[in-house]
C-alpha cells in the first residue's frame, strides 16, 4: 500500500499530477510550452491531446515505453528524444545535458509544446 502520512501536501499532489507547466507558450514570441511530468502523462493520449503536446524528452531506460507509434494510431503525433538511463539520483546527466537542451529549446522556438518526463515526478 501506498502511504503519504509523512509527506507534505505539496509533494503529495506533484507526485499525482500527471504533469506541470514548467514555461507556459508565448503568442507574441510564437514560443511552444515546456511541462514536466511523469510515466502516467504519456499513458494519457487525450491528456498529451488537450495541451497540443508533440514533443517528448523520457528519461528512463525501459524498454517496455510505449512508443510514438501507438500513440499515432490514437491521432497524436508525437515526436520523442530518449535520454537511456536509469531513474535514478544516482544516474549522471551531465554528458546529456547540452544535446537535450538544444532539442528543447529547438522545439519550443518552433512553437511545438514539450513534455519532459521519467518515471515519477518529486
Amino acid at each position: 500500500m501506498i502511504r503519504f502520512d509523512n509527506l507534505p501536501p505539496e509533494v503529495m499532489q506533484a507526485m499525482c499530477t500527471p504533469m506541470h507547466l514548467i514555461i507556459p507558450s508565448s503568442q507574441s514570441n510564437r514560443t511552444g510550452a515546456l511541462y514536466l511530468g511523469s510515466f502516467s502523462a504519456i499513458l494519457d493520449p487525450a491528456l498529451l491531446s488537450s495541451h497540443s503536446i508533440s514533443a517528448l524528452v523520457q528519461v528512463l531506460d525501459a524498454p517496455w515505453l510505449p512508443s510514438v507509434d501507438a500513440h499515432a494510431k490514437q491521432g497524436n503525433k508525437l515526436e520523442c528524444y530518449r535520454l537511456d538511463i536509469l531513474d535514478s539520483t544516482s544516474a549522471d546527466l551531465k554528458p546529456h545535458l547540452e544535446a537535450t537542451v538544444r532539442w528543447i529549446d529547438d522545439r519550443l522556438r518552433r512553437g511545438v509544446n514539450v513534455l519532459v518526463h521519467c518515471q515519477q515526478v518529486f
